[in-house]
């Protein structure tokens, strides 16, 4: 079944930086798929990070949108690497509403190092090392429990560690792909996209196919995804709902609500004035340069002035159960 919407309902299924969830088999599986081109660029372009790291990024990015788009939460989810190799760590998050941000620490001479050893033809840098971890972590503010799903890094790519957790952690079968597009040419435009296909537990006694059944039609869902290209992933010319309807329309595809991305960080002022307050305002005056401390978000590379004689008033201001200067 090729999915039908009208043209006010499918308008948002052509944007460039979306997650559009669907169904398949009558509901049996569940998947999204995550199309990122200027949210990617803004915040790729603005790190102006190495290509290898970029792409990493990237692919990332998607990830992480796809693993939110399938959880019911209000609040900030969280992917993060912990990396032995090159890349230190490796952190994005996305908000309930679509906000995406996300940035790379690592080790520049270690990242010469490593793109200067000669490698089998198609063959990944080794950016993260062996040894570190991924987790994820949903957080719904300071009257929840917040969740937090940890696992070790395996194989070569992200998907590989995706796969490995869903392995290991949730016991839920899960196929992804994930493509990523470098600038190609003088607009510097990136671009990504990843989906996911998962196979959905049965509830309340209800099965969609005996089990034999079950495993041929998820077996076909997965070589499906197989066949699926880079390049149609990142065809900007095929909407994700005629990517969608080409790679499963014969297996009954069905679109659900649509969610738009964006670049956009949580960094503000006010959130800087509460970091600063939170430490002894002599450590404070301690890094002021020509009587200014100054906060860069690591994110979106914003800077916050704050003046050392502002300091004591802003520590007196957000912990005003404690009077004067602090050592």
């Amino acid at each position: 079944m090729v999915p039908v919407m009208t043209a006010e309902k499918s308008a948002v299924f052509d944007v460039a930086d979306v997650c559009l969830p669907f169904l398949i088999n009558e509901g049996a599986f569940r998947g999204r798929l995550v199309r990122l081109t200027a949210a990617a660029t803004e915040i790729l372009v603005r790190h102006n990070d190495p290509e290898p790291i970029a792409a990493l990024l990237a692919e990332s990015m998607v990830a992480a949108v796809a693993l939110a788009g399938g959880l019911k939460y209000e609040g900030v989810f969280t992917f993060q690497i912990q990396g032995q190799g090159p890349v230190r760590t490796l952190v994005v998050d996305v908000t309930s509403d679509g906000a995406l941000r996300g940035c790379v620490k690592f080790d520049e001479d270690e990242l010469a190092t490593e793109l200067a050893r000669p490698r089998l033809e198609g063959a990944r840098p080794r950016l993260l090392g062996s040894g570190g971890h991924l987790a994820f972590t949903v957080d719904q503010g300071p009257d929840t429990e917040r969740y937090q799903g940890i696992v070790d890094l395996a194989g070569e790519s992200i998907a590989d560690t995706v796969h490995h957790y869903f392995r290991q952690s949730e016991q839920l079968d899960s196929a992804l792909k994930i493509a990523v597009s470098a600038p190609d040419g003088a607009d510097g435009s990136w671009s990504a996209a990843a989906l996911i296909v998962q196979r959905m537990p049965e509830d309340g006694g209800v099965r969609h196919y005996d089990a034999e059944d079950m495993e041929d039609a998820w077996r076909a869902a997965v070589i499906l995804l197989g066949s699926l290209t880079d390049a149609e992933m990142l065809d900007l010319d095929l909407s994700p709902l005629q990517l969608l309807a080409r790679l499963y329309g014969t297996v009954d595809v069905r679109v659900t609500t649509a969610k738009p991305l964006s670049a956009q960080c949580r960094c503000s002022r006010a959130r800087s004035e509460r970091i600063i307050a939170s430490f002894p305002v002599q450590e404070m005056k301690s890094f002021a340069v020509d009587g200014e401390v100054h906060m860069t978000c690591e994110f979106c590379h914003a800077n916050y002035t704050f003046l050392e004689s502002e300091l004591d008033a802003l520590a007196a201001k957000h912990r005003p159960e404690e009077k004067g200067d602090r050592s």
